[in-house]
């Protein structure tokens, strides 16, 4: 952060990083935390540290780290000389997220094909919603693969410019 920006100015950043990821079906903590790890400097934070940027009790702060952890955005490391385990966004973890939702896509296609061939004699106007469930997911597989290569590719020429 630079040096003109106030403490309300971060503190309204975090919130309406948290007021996003909980329209995204997720904690407002999960996204006030990752929130300060993008930002923070040095990036890797303990959580104490985190706590006191974010505003949050040791526990909540435990709490969420661990669901971040879990979910591969942000990964526990230990820093020589340091008693307490630190945390950072995991590097590459935007294209790592989007292959995980391709994991689910294909899984949603396949129980569309169920649920198409338990409505197997239907009339078609009654298959329509889920053919159209298919089509959208058999789009996504074909063209999400390209997307997140493409967008590999143009960060790291990004990076090394």
């Amino acid at each position: 952060m630079n040096g003109d920006t106030t403490r309300g100015d971060l503190q309204g950043y975090l919130e309406r990083w948290g007021m996003l990821f909980e329209l995204l079906g997720a904690t407002r903590m999960m996204g006030r935390i990752l929130a300060w790890l993008l930002i923070s400097d040095p990036p890797e934070q303990s959580a104490g540290d985190i706590a006191q940027a974010v505003g949050a009790s040791a526990g909540s702060v435990s709490t969420t780290t661990r669901a971040l952890t879990q979910s591969g955005m942000v990964e526990r490391l230990g820093i020589p000389g340091e008693r307490s385990a630190h945390f950072r966004v995991r590097s590459g973890v935007w294209g790592q997220l989007l292959r995980k939702r391709m994991s689910y896509i294909v899984s949603m296609r396949d129980l569309v094909e169920e649920g198409l061939e338990l409505s197997a004699g239907e009339k078609e106007d009654s298959t329509l919603r889920l053919r159209e469930l298919g089509s959208y997911c058999t789009f996504i597989e074909r063209e999400l693969p390209g997307f997140i290569a493409r967008w590999e590719r143009d960060w790291k020429e990004e990076r090394e410019r």
